[in-house]
Formats: C-alpha cells, sequence, structure tokens
C-alpha cells in the first residue's frame, strides 16, 4: 500500500503528540517509588571517575593516538591556491510520475 508524504508526517506527529501527551499524563497520576539506596562502595583511587582502571588507560591511549591524528593532519604543509580535496555539488531531485 503506498502512502503520500503528507499522510505519512500527519500520522508521525499524530503518533509523537500521543506520545507525549500519555507519558506526561501518566507521570502526573501514578508517583513512582524509588528502590532502596545500595550501600556504598568504596572508590578506588586509580579511577575517581567511577570507571575501571583498564578502561580509563584504553580511553587516555585512544585519547593521545587521535590527538596525534589530528596534529600530524593539522601540520601538513599545503601550498597557495591548492585544489580542495573535494567540492559538494547537490543534485537535483528526479520527479516521478504519480501513480495510483
Amino acid at each position: 500500500m503506498r502512502r503520500s508524504r503528507r499522510r505519512f508526517l500527519r500520522l508521525l506527529a499524530a503518533g509523537s503528540a500521543a506520545a507525549v501527551t500519555t507519558s506526561a499524563g501518566s507521570l502526573a497520576a501514578a508517583p513512582r517509588k524509588r528502590p532502596p539506596a545500595p550501600a556504598a562502595k568504596p572508590v578506588t583511587p586509580a579511577a575517581p571517575s567511577g570507571r575501571p582502571p583498564a578502561l580509563a588507560a584504553e580511553i587516555r591511549k585512544q585519547t593521545a593516538a587521535v590527538d596525534e591524528a589530528l596534529k600530524a593532519v593539522r601540520d601538513c604543509p599545503l601550498p597557495m591556491g591548492s585544489e580542495p580535496a573535494f567540492v559538494f555539488a547537490p543534485l537535483r531531485a528526479r520527479r516521478r510520475p504519480v501513480t495510483r
């Protein structure tokens, strides 16, 4: 079954409005109970952000690699008046015949 773009957008807008109004109404109608707070765990000194030390080390390593790559790209000399790497050229939309 083929549907028009307008009908699809109308359906999408109606569904979004229904989802917003339903969720707002259900939040106001039924207050939620909070679960009991878990016992506090000691934070390791190596990872104050709550991440495992191995994960924090990997993030530092990848951040350093990205910084190196950016520095290499930025330091690459380009001659004056050189061509850009790419040129954006938008294409015209094709008209399709309407069939029903």
